[in-house]
């Protein structure tokens, strides 16, 4: 079975010059962007998140957002993204609700 995740080191491998992601900071080919996200999966499993746990984003539209989503999807997780523009109380009432029903481990 095939996923995002897998998908987008199959597009990395075909097309290595191509660019994947830009922000008003930076650009990243799809090789830059497999390997970040690589690294980024590995490091939230090496923090003790397991499969299917859940990762609350909360990023304004940026190349890290793209990152992070795919590092959740390749560690296995469940990334549950949440508007950047709600209120810090906003975000922990869904943090907090999460936590109670649905096992949220890691905040970003």
């Amino acid at each position: 079975m095939t996923n995002l995740a897998a998908l987008l080191f199959d597009v990395a491998r075909r097309l290595p010059d191509r660019p994947a992601v830009s922000d008003d900071r930076s650009s990243r080919t799809y090789p830059e962007l497999a390997e970040r996200v690589a690294r980024l999966a590995g490091g939230l499993r090496a923090q003790g998140l397991a499969p299917g746990d859940r990762v609350l984003l909360s990023l304004e539209n940026c190349g890290e957002f793209v990152e992070l989503l795919f590092g959740c999807w390749t560690a296995g997780l469940c990334a549950v993204p949440a508007n950047a523009r709600l209120h810090p109380r906003e975000v922990e009432f869904i943090a907090c609700f999460r936590l109670r029903h649905c096992r949220t481990q890691w905040l970003c």
